[in-house]
C-alpha cells in the first residue's frame, strides 16, 4: 500500500463527507489522491481550541449553557475567550492583531464587517438548527445575498427606572436628560447616544443625520452631561452602581431588568419614540483555521434549548422561534408571539451608520466636555 491510499484508509468516511461538504460536493476535488490530501489539510486546520471573540457574560464567566452541546462534541477543542466591550472595541482589537475564528457584533454591523475583508460568509447547510432561526433575522444578516451575520441573542435598548424614586413625565428617551434626577442617571458608552438623542429631538434617519442634526443631537448630550452618573460599558458597573442606590434611572438592556428586579422595584420602559432593537449576529473570520469547529459552536448557540436558557437567565430573546421562557413575564416583555418584534412598528431595529467613523468622534467629544 502506497502512501496515499494508507492517508485515505486512515479517514473515515464521515470525515470524507465533511471535506465533501466543505467544498460544495464537488466530486471530492477529482481524485482519491487529492481528496486524501484535501482532507487531511481540512482536519488539520481544523484543529485546536476555539477562539471566540464575544460579550463579557458569554464565555465561561456564566454562559456555559449555550455552548455546552459543542464542549460535549467536541471536548479537545474547547473554546477560549477573548472579551469585547463593544463592536468598536472588537475592531480594534482585530486591527491589532488578534485572531478570533468568530465573534459577535450586532445587527448595525453586518453592512460594515461585510465589507470590510475581515469577515466570510458561513454556510448555512452545516448548520442543523438554522431552519428553526427567525427568518426575518435571517435576512437581516445578509449581505448581496450571502450570509454573513447567524442571529442568535436580539434585545431591545430602552430605560430601566426605579419605580419608587422615579416619576416619568412621559414615556420617553427624554427620561434620559430629567433634570430632576441630576446625578442618578447612566448613559451607555457608545456613539448609539447619538442616535438615542436624535430619536428623542424626532429626527426621521437618526442613523443617518445631517450635520446640522448631528450637532442639535451632540449638543443635546453635552447640555445633559452634567446629569450623568456614570457613562458604563460594563453590565457589572451597571449593577452595582444601580443595586447601591447611586443610580435610578439607566439606559439598559432586557437582562438589566431581570438583575435589578431581584432585589428593586424596577420598569423597564418601552418609550414612545420607540426602544432600538438590536440582533446578536455570530460572524466567521476570513482565514479562520476552524470552520468546521466555528459553525459546529454556531449551531450549539442556535439549539431551542440554548435559547429557553438564554431566555430564561438573561431576558434576552432568541432566534431560534422554538424557545420559549417558563416566565409569561418574559413571554410579555419579549414579545416572544410577535416574529417582527424587532421591527416597525415595535422597535427601531439598529442599522448602519454611514458615518460611523464621525459619530464616534463626536460621542468622545460629548464625554471629554
Amino acid at each position: 500500500m502506497d502512501k496515499q491510499e494508507d492517508m485515505e484508509r486512515r479517514l473515515s468516511r464521515e470525515q470524507l463527507l465533511k471535506v465533501a461538504a466543505a467544498a460544495g460536493g464537488a466530486s471530492l476535488l477529482g481524485g482519491r489522491v487529492d481528496a486524501a490530501h484535501a482532507a487531511l489539510d481540512w482536519l488539520n486546520a481544523d484543529s485546536g481550541r476555539l477562539q471566540v471573540l464575544d460579550w463579557a457574560g458569554y464565555g465561561n464567566d456564566g454562559g456555559q449553557a449555550m455552548f455546552a452541546q459543542y464542549v460535549k462534541a467536541h471536548p479537545k477543542n474547547k473554546p477560549q475567550f477573548t472579551y469585547m466591550g463593544n463592536e468598536s472595541d472588537a475592531l480594534a482589537k482585530i486591527h491589532a492583531g488578534l485572531k478570533p475564528d468568530l465573534f459577535r457584533p450586532y445587527v448595525g454591523w453586518v453592512k460594515y464587517f461585510a465589507k470590510s475583508g475581515l469577515v466570510q460568509p458561513w454556510d448555512p447547510k452545516q448548520i442543523s438548527n438554522f431552519k428553526h432561526l427567525n427568518p426575518f433575522m435571517v435576512k437581516a444578516g445578509q449581505y448581496k445575498g450571502k450570509q454573513y451575520g447567524i442571529p442568535d441573542d436580539w434585545g431591545f435598548d430602552a430605560i430601566l427606572y426605579r419605580s419608587d424614586k422615579v416619576h416619568p413625565k412621559a414615556r420617553s428617551w427624554g427620561l434620559l436628560f430629567d433634570e430632576r434626577y441630576k446625578g442618578r442617571i447612566a448613559w451607555f458608552d457608545d456613539l448609539n447616544m447619538l442616535t438615542i438623542a436624535g430619536l428623542y429631538l424626532g429626527f426621521d434617519k437618526p442613523w443617518r443625520q445631517t450635520d446640522a442634526q448631528l450637532k442639535k443631537s451632540q449638543k443635546l448630550l453635552k447640555s445633559k452631561k452634567h446629569l450623568v452618573r456614570l457613562i458604563w460599558s460594563s453590565e457589572t458597573n451597571l449593577w452595582e452602581a444601580f443595586g447601591s442606590g447611586e443610580v435610578w434611572i439607566a439606559y439598559a438592556w432586557p437582562n438589566d431588568w431581570v438583575q435589578m428586579k431581584k432585589k428593586l422595584k424596577v420598569v423597564y420602559m418601552r418609550p414612545r419614540e420607540k426602544p432600538v432593537a438590536w440582533v446578536g449576529m455570530f460572524m466567521l473570520l476570513k482565514g479562520t483555521k476552524r470552520p468546521h469547529l466555528a459553525h459546529a459552536y454556531v449551531n450549539a448557540w442556535s439549539a431551542a434549548r440554548s435559547g429557553k436558557w438564554l431566555e430564561d437567565n438573561y431576558g434576552y430573546g432568541h432566534a431560534n422561534t422554538l424557545a420559549r421562557p417558563s416566565s409569561s413575564d418574559l413571554l410579555k416583555a419579549l414579545r416572544l408571539t410577535d416574529p417582527r418584534a424587532v421591527t416597525e412598528p415595535n422597535a427601531h431595529l439598529d442599522r448602519d451608520i454611514p458615518r460611523r467613523a464621525l459619530y464616534a468622534r463626536m460621542w468622545e467629544e460629548v464625554k471629554a466636555s
